[in-house]
């Protein structure tokens, strides 16, 4: 258990003895607490989250390549970030994809794109892989399912990004109607049920709402609201609620402070719990450990870069103190363009330090009965249930996206930080205070140029030209015309998109077929 004597350790220049946990959760409303710190406490060593790597750049041989350096240094976990048209639905050919190839992420319009950004990865090592396919989510899905069942990696994890409730209104990259992507999303889920795959095959995502202007406190809300869609959904077609919160994950944020970034997760497991279990009968004993990931990001500026490195630190020492599963820091660079190999590789080395060094992470949950986190913890949870009493009082999540409530709040919230800047009530360093002298380039670092975008795109067109030449266009036109069956109907989409994906039909295509299907 937590905090016995065998799990004590003297490993540091004075040898104080340090316990594995000093918290005792003897409060009810601490359950979800105390389910967590006993889930983590049966694992030996320190606690830490999986380090987790969001990247994706240029064509699939470049990150391939970076993918697999990573690895070597010791990521664990890999979010893919698709580019923008891909995203959409759009393949590299499209007229729209013009200059947007590969520059937000990885151009990924086909199974083969897929499988050679994988290439690089050592999959019998790998924790978890996902990739960022928010309306696009059966794609992406049918994709990560592919390449795994081909690459016989059954025990890999999935950290599926799949959240398009929120696209609407934080990040724009909305291509269906509300309820079709709800069906989408709700599909994923629960094509992972029937198939027993482990891992998330959706994460709901509040970090989106907050760089959005909602803040934190919204952005919970708005992700716990839209999560309760998802569930309720799911609960509908007959599966049990418990095997739904299975495969769910929270990408949760707190971007400003290390004490309130801390308590928003710690607050957010407390609040989720308790929230289950009123709307769904499940005690917090019988519910999943909520997962959670954390983005360590938000304060990164594009002047002094070198400095964001210590801002990144402590926003890394934050999530870990508030006990996220899975971890990603932002490169030094991130402000200026794609980060470059060396910045994504001390990113990495910033997690593992934290985790490993200076004992930050030798005991669960060190903030626990703090008096600054007892105080935080109460404000936060009061904030986040007013929030989301409003969103009720709004019809829900999906009311609350269609009568406007949710874009006024976020504009109603949006400024916050340029405001307490503007007033002096708080300082960003190099910024606001202690500017650098003139003519003097400090703090730059050694990141690398852009990447030859030109070239990217040219070579994705040729390789799709390439792709579609070489596949049996019969057997593609079937495998979309079942896709749009199912699409009409009711059935699971995923199926007949792994099979649509393994013909050669592209990205696009099976979102023709899939809107073609739902508008029958």
């Amino acid at each position: 258990m937590p905090g016995s004597p065998d799990h004590e350790t003297s490993a540091n220049d004075a040898e104080v003895p340090i316990k594995r946990s000093y918290a005792s959760y003897s409060s009810p409303g601490q359950a979800s607490l105390r389910a967590w710190a006993e889930h983590h406490g049966e694992r030996p060593g320190p606690y830490r989250p999986r380090f987790m790597v969001y990247s994706g750049l240029g064509s699939p041989r470049m990150t391939a390549d970076r993918l697999g350096l990573l690895q070597q240094l010791g990521a664990e976990s890999f979010l893919l970030a698709a580019d923008l048209p891909s995203q959409l639905g759009y393949d590299a050919d499209h007229e729209l994809a013009f200059a947007q190839v590969g520059r937000a992420g990885v151009s990924c319009s086909t199974l083969e794109d897929f499988a050679s950004i994988c290439s690089g990865l050592d999959l019998d090592a790998a924790d978890s892989l996902g990739m960022l396919a928010n309306s696009i989510g059966h794609i992406g899905l049918a994709m990560v399912v592919s390449v795994l069942r081909d690459r016989s990696a059954s025990d890999v994890r999935l950290v599926m990004q799949n959240d398009p409730l929120k696209e609407f209104t934080a990040r724009g990259t909305e291509i269906h109607e509300p309820e079709q992507a709800v069906r989408i999303a709700c599909d994923c889920v629960a094509y992972a049920i029937d198939e027993d795959l482990p891992g998330a095959a959706i994460t709901v995502c509040s970090n989106h709402y907050d760089v959005a202007g909602a803040g934190p406190v919204l952005g919970v809300a708005l992700a716990f609201a839209n999560a309760l869609v998802y569930v309720d959904e799911l609960v509908a077609r007959g599966y049990a609620a418990t095997d739904v919160l299975g495969k769910m994950m929270f990408f949760l944020n707190e971007r400003s402070d290390l004490f309130v970034g801390a308590s928003l997760f710690r607050t957010a497991r407390v609040l989720w719990g308790q929230i289950v279990e009123e709307r769904y009968g499940l005690p917090v004993a019988d519910q999943p450990v909520m997962t959670i990931m954390g983005y360590s990001h938000g304060l990164e500026s594009a002047d002094e870069p070198l400095v964001n490195i210590p801002r990144v630190t402590l926003s890394v020492l934050s999530s870990m103190l508030g006990g996220v599963d899975y971890l990603c820091a932002t490169g030094y660079d991130e402000a200026l363009r794609i980060p470059s190999a060396d910045s994504a590789a001390l990113a990495l080395r910033t997690m593992q330090v934290v985790a490993f060094e200076h004992g930050a992470m030798t005991s669960l949950d060190p903030l626990a009965g703090s008096l600054k986190t007892v105080d935080v913890d109460a404000y936060l949870i009061g904030q986040v249930e007013h929030e989301m009493a409003r969103i009720a009082d709004n019809g829900g999540a999906l009311e609350a996206l269609r009568n406007g409530y949710i874009t006024r709040r976020i504009d109603e919230n949006r400024g916050t930080r340029q405001r307490q800047l503007e007033d002096g009530e708080r300082h960003m360093v190099g910024s606001s205070i202690f500017q650098s002298p003139e003519n003097r380039d400090l703090f730059a670092g050694r990141s690398a140029g852009e990447i030859g975008f030109a070239d990217v795109e040219q070579d994705a067109r040729d390789r799709l030209k390439r792709h579609k030449e070489a596949r049996d266009g019969e057997a593609v036109h079937s495998a979309l015309a079942r896709v749009q069956d199912a699409a009409a109907g009711t059935a699971n989409l995923v199926p007949v998109t792994v099979l649509a994906l393994r013909a050669g039909a592209t990205t696009q295509e099976i979102v023709a077929a899939t809107r073609a299907g739902f508008e029958r």
